[in-house]
């Protein structure tokens, strides 16, 4: 702040008061970086540590033998591992029935915001929030001989490190100690999140491990390689001589980047259903496309791939006549035309906050790949290949023709990071150097 604090004291009080006037008026900036936002907040708390509130947590689980289980839960729990071979195995089993077979309840009233209930009242109701999914995982790992632990922490990953304070959290999930793999982190409640991995909102954020005995643990919960967070779709096929094109369409999906899908399909698709996803997959691809053979995974079977194929046939893909064809490209191959931002850019020069790497394209990658296996004496006019790196991200495209095959690929990725105000004039020339990859249509000449 660039103004004193006001202090008075009197009436057995003391009073800071944090007081400005005549304030220059702050425009905010595209992809500006946390915290250099218009937004202010002031933080209190009691004068504790984290100590105390570990302390104090743990004293809340310890009465009613939090952890213990029932000898009825003791079969249930025997016959959900009945066919795992390996206690990871075991803890998947047990993962996945707790995290999807049991409803998510919010239960916050009173001390029930953070008091969970006792295991077999869990399994009795088949409902329960955070703290009791959680607890009754933990019950169930350690019945099994496994370390597990409690963990507090931001359901939106905002908890601050230097404010201790109980308020900080609103989320539980589990900590699972592995001495292969090491430590892992489960949230119970996230039912399309495969085991091992974390929500995205809660990767990197600040959480507090508690122990039985009230010792705790400072965390930074482990955040995946940007290149977990990948999308993959290739597109395979024939053109004929009339100008239909037949293949085949994958898209894959990891990390960040699974969920939409894991969603779109985690539910048992009628004979009738199916024949409408094929239909309308091959037409969101190929407008005026038919399609078969579709292949779907179960979005709620955690070790599977999320993946996606169908075939297209009769697709009209090219248009024209006399010598000259026009292929169009499907939209399965997007441009990633980044102009939009360009005008907001240079509208606030000289720029005042620095810049979040991450809100340009993201921590991610997207792989767009089509092969064209062309008529017999078919050549394509190509444009040039584009490569551009930068701070902000990278991009190539590439178009090539060898025999009678034609492949287009496109890949963009982005970054973390925070870069300086001035670097603004990079941003905008990496955004117009994308930009200049807008290939839609490409000219083929038919052979003589």
């Amino acid at each position: 702040m660039h103004f004193r604090r006001q202090e008075v004291e009197g009436h057995g009080r003391h009073v800071y008061t944090w007081a400005t006037k005549d304030v220059q008026k702050i425009e905010s900036e595209p992809f500006a970086a946390t915290p250099n936002t218009l937004y202010v907040s002031l933080d209190v708390a009691a004068p504790i540590e984290w100590s105390d509130v570990a302390r104090w947590y743990a004293n809340l689980l310890a009465g009613a033998d939090r952890y213990k289980l029932t000898p009825d839960l003791q079969a249930q729990l025997g016959e959900h591992v009945r066919s795992s071979k390996t206690l990871d195995d075991s803890l998947r089993a047990v993962y996945r029935w707790v995290a999807q077979d049991f409803r998510y309840v919010s239960l916050s009233l009173g001390l029930g915001g953070y008091l969970p209930r006792l295991p077999a009242q869990v399994v009795e109701s088949r409902y329960g929030d955070c703290k009791d999914k959680a607890t009754l995982f933990i019950a169930m790992a350690r019945a099994m001989g496994v370390h597990a632990f409690p963990v507090l922490l931001s359901s939106n990953g905002n908890a601050d490190s230097t404010v201790p304070t109980v308020q900080q959290f609103d989320h539980m999930i589990a900590a699972v100690d592995r001495p292969a793999r090491g430590r892992l982190y489960l949230d119970l409640t996230s039912e399309l999140t495969p085991y091992t991995e974390l929500p995205p909102a809660e990767e990197g954020s600040f959480a507090l491990v508690i122990h039985d005995d009230g010792q705790f643990e400072r965390v930074v919960l482990p955040q995946a390689p940007d290149s977990t967070n990948r999308s993959e779709v290739r597109t395979v096929g024939e053109l004929a001589a009339d100008g239909r094109f037949t293949g085949r369409y994958t898209e894959i999906k990891h990390g960040s980047l699974q969920y939409g899908l894991r969603r779109a399909y985690a539910r048992t698709f009628s004979k009738d259903d199916v024949r409408q996803v094929t239909q309308a997959l091959a037409n969101g691809v190929f407008p005026g496309a038919s399609g078969d053979s579709l292949a779907l995974f179960d979005g709620r079977d955690l070790a599977a791939t999320p993946l996606v194929a169908v075939t297209v046939r009769d697709a009209p893909l090219v248009s024209g006549s006399g010598s000259t064809r026009i292929l169009t490209l499907p939209q399965s191959l997007p441009t990633f035309s980044l102009l939009r931002s360009v005008p907001e850019l240079e509208r606030h020069r000289p720029r005042k906050f620095p810049i979040d790497v991450g809100d340009v394209v993201g921590p991610l990658e997207i792989v767009s790949e089509l092969r064209v296996t062309l008529p017999s004496g078919w050549t394509a006019q190509l444009p040039p290949g584009i490569t551009e790196t930068s701070t902000f991200g990278s991009y190539h495209a590439e178009y090539v023709q060898s025999g009678r095959e034609l492949r287009i690929t496109r890949r963009i990725s982005g970054r973390r990071g925070i870069a300086p105000p001035d670097s603004v004039d990079a941003l905008v020339a990496w955004l117009r150097a994308v930009s200049k990859d807008n290939v839609k249509f490409l000219v083929l000449e038919p052979g003589k």
